[in-house]
């Protein structure tokens, strides 16, 4: 039976279809980066994306490799000794082999050890994440910050140009002198100056923000979550319990105890000795045709280092684990207690701004002006109003970024998700 070899067009579209397929499985490969919303980027978006390409984050996953050789060296047992001795008596060649058998468990107390030692490593990667997170809400809300204080400075610049041009309208009706004209571009330069210096601000802090990222320091950033957000009321007791049952650090303490445990263990299994055999033959013997078969077995004896020091020096570092973890946790429900009390203090300072000294500050404000456009007020009066506005709300701003700084010291003391 005869086959006909394929056509060129065949041979062309089996190559096209090769490639798509091997793009395909290129593309399902590949992680799939991290999209913003249509109006940007959460804070917990951006926190998926620092937890897998911070670089710091990164290192400390490489432990976990680290931990898990040291497992495999610890289940490795000791190398047979190959020894070849040559004497002038009789008989004149031994070869043998000697091999030391380990007794009372050792090798499984080391394995024990190494995977406690694995979980340590596995408890470091969530406490540079918790960090990451607290650094990264911090550098969050700075951004934000340093936008709004931008918008704010653009507000400025905008009625610094209203205050001149009514100063030019009256200059020029002969109400007023030049003087008052001069004073008002004086203003608008100094505006215009302080908004140069806010979108610098502004892009220190989107460079830091990048940093934590693992992005160019210039790249782009559109941010969803607002300063001006707020999370509801959490009682602090039901914090504190939640805290102490999932909190990072208590549970490196924890581990650290059962690390220690497992290490004292290990040294009560050192105090077993261990057993050395040498099985050998002996050859070039006069007296015997056929080489001989030999049998020497070692045993240590435990009469000068019976392994106390090491089981008195664990038993004492397990102790201070021991004190240490209730230092802790005392430690950690008093630190709590206290940033719930600044989370409260900066939200009652940043809701007596939004009812009381922001609308006050923006009704003399509005008021100055008024008076000023028909002459019933001097210019310096409504300089001192517009700065004071200004500067409200400036202080207003700050007491966002203090509430936002304030959450987050409060869920890095919890250790646990706001």
């Amino acid at each position: 039976m005869l086959h006909s070899s394929p056509s060129r067009g065949e041979v062309r579209l089996l190559a096209s279809l090769a490639l798509v397929l091997c793009a395909v499985v290129s593309l399902q490969s590949q992680t799939p980066p991290a999209t913003p919303s249509s109006d940007g980027f959460s804070f917990e978006q951006l926190y998926e994306i620092a937890a897998r390409d911070n670089l710091q984050i990164n290192a400390v996953r490489r432990r976990r490799a680290v931990a898990e050789a040291g497992i495999q060296i610890a289940g490795q047992r000791p190398n047979p000794d190959f020894i070849s001795a040559y004497t002038r008596s009789e008989p004149r060649w031994q070869p043998s082999v000697s091999q030391l058998i380990e007794l009372g468990g050792k090798r499984g107390r080391r394995i024990d050890v190494a995977r406690n030692e694995l979980r340590l490593t596995e408890l470091d990667l969530d406490a540079a994440l918790r960090t990451l997170r607290h650094d990264l809400r911090a550098a969050y809300f700075s951004l934000t910050f340093a936008r709004n204080n931008y918008e704010l400075g653009q507000q400025a610049v905008a009625q610094a140009k209203e205050l001149a041009n009514i100063a030019r309208e009256r200059f020029e009706a002969g109400d007023i002198a030049q003087f008052e004209v001069l004073q008002a571009n004086l203003g608008l330069d100094r505006a215009t100056n302080d908004l140069d210096r806010l979108g610098n601000t502004e892009r220190i802090a989107r460079s830091t923000m990048n940093q934590l990222l693992n992005r160019a320091p210039d790249a782009p950033l559109d941010l969803h979550d607002s300063l001006f957000s707020r999370i509801g009321i959490i009682s602090t007791q039901d914090l504190i319990a939640r805290s102490l049952s999932q909190n990072v650090e208590l549970r490196t303490a924890e581990q650290l105890i059962a690390t220690e445990q497992s290490r004292l263990r290990l040294a009560h299994a050192q105090r077993v000795p261990d057993l050395t055999l040498e099985p050998g033959l002996e050859t070039h013997d006069s007296a015997f045709t056929h080489p001989g078969f030999k049998m020497q077995v070692s045993v240590g004896l435990p009469i000068f280092n019976r392994g106390g020091a090491d089981i008195k020096k664990s038993s004492a570092m397990l102790e201070q684990l021991q004190a240490e973890r209730d230092a802790a946790r005392q430690r950690i429900a008093s630190e709590i207690a206290r940033a719930s009390l600044n989370v409260e203090s900066a939200r009652k300072q940043v809701e007596f701004y939004e009812t009381k000294l922001l609308p006050d500050a923006e009704r003399v404000r509005e008021m100055a002006n008024e008076a000023y456009r028909i002459g019933q007020t001097s210019l310096l009066s409504v300089i001192d109003a517009t700065r004071n506005a200004r500067e409200v709300r400036q202080a207003y701003l700050q007491a966002l970024l203090d509430y936002q700084n304030a959450v987050a010291d409060m869920e890095q003391a919890a250790g646990v998700k706001m």
